[in-house]
């Protein structure tokens, strides 16, 4: 199943200014098999409290049934597309999918936001759910997992087992998917409502209020983070150069992205010539090498 397939549409926010970052997304999207729209971003000493990317128009407006939304500096694993896969299934079980059933969306009905790429993402307190995708070799090992806020507590579980749970909410808005309604709803929020805190924060309040009934769901460790590029560090943010100390740049020999194992990025120039074989780890040898697919199992708990 392809990405085209699992979204109506996919979307990148991007600085136009910023056309190195286009042409570094653009290159990752085609050698994983999508493609996509830009949206204008605003820079971030620029933004209002209450802006909002156009991306919940553009889904509104069009009436998308769902769209998937980038960062312009996200990355992700290799095996991304199989990624999405499992956690629909996952998604699909945490909405109470009937089994039997085919749902309107690959990932159940009546969802929300898919939190896909942050830097911390809390489960609800009161929901114990948990769905485990085991055996899986993309999984970022404890030690290189890095993150800036409440995560879920994994220490019942090994070094490559990812979870998909109900979230109340988080915070980095690397890549989410909203649905139709999830949109409608963001713009009402956002927009027609007294909200006076940036965006970001602004989706964790909506996963955070259950009276609004916005339904979240999110994965940990994250399937997509944030990349730094070789070169001058100074290129990783969006704020303008003058704004920025010199003394604070570092000149990386390569690059790095966050608690990604098989970054995209970093092995784009094999992903083209289809060396397959020459794929790189970011943490050579300590990552196991697993044989089998990926194992998804449902908990209606989570382990004592």
């Amino acid at each position: 199943m392809e990405i085209p397939t699992l979204f109506e549409k996919v979307y990148v926010i991007n600085l136009p200014k910023r056309t190195d970052k286009l042409d570094a997304i653009r290159l990752s999207a085609a050698v994983t098999g999508f493609n996509f729209d830009v949206i204008d971003g605003q820079n971030g000493t620029e933004m209002s409290p209450k802006a909002l990317p156009g991306v919940s128009e553009h889904i509104v407006n069009n009436r998308l049934s769902s769209a998937l939304i980038f960062e312009d500096d996200a990355d992700w694993d290799i095996s991304f597309r199989s990624q999405l896969i499992n956690f629909a299934r996952g998604s699909q079980w945490l909405l109470d999918t009937p089994s039997g059933n085919t749902p309107r969306s690959p990932y159940g009905d009546n969802w929300d936001l898919l939190w896909l790429g942050h830097c911390a993402l809390s489960p609800i307190k009161d929901d114990p759910r948990r769905v485990l995708l085991e055996n899986d070799p993309s999984t970022t090992p404890f030690i290189h997992r890095f993150n800036l806020g409440e995560i879920p507590d994994m220490t019942h579980y090994d070094n490559t087992t990812r979870i998909v749970y109900a979230t109340d909410g988080g915070i980095c808005l690397y890549a989410y998917a909203l649905s139709y309604r999830g949109a409608q709803k963001i713009l009402f929020h956002l927009s027609m409502s007294y909200y006076n805190r940036p965006v970001d924060f602004g989706i964790h309040d909506m996963c955070n209020d259950h009276s609004r009934g916005f339904r979240c769901i999110g994965v940990f460790p994250q399937m997509v983070d944030s990349h730094r590029g070789a070169g001058s560090s100074l290129k990783d943010s969006d704020i303008s150069k003058g704004a920025m100390s010199k003394g604070d740049d570092v000149d990386r020999k390569k690059g790095f992205s966050f608690n990604i194992v098989r970054s995209t990025r970093l092995n784009v120039e094999h992903l083209i010539d289809r060396e397959d074989q020459k794929i790189e780890s970011q943490w050579p040898g300590e990552v196991p090498e697993l044989e089998g697919p990926v194992k998804v199992s449902f908990r209606e708990k989570f382990a004592d």
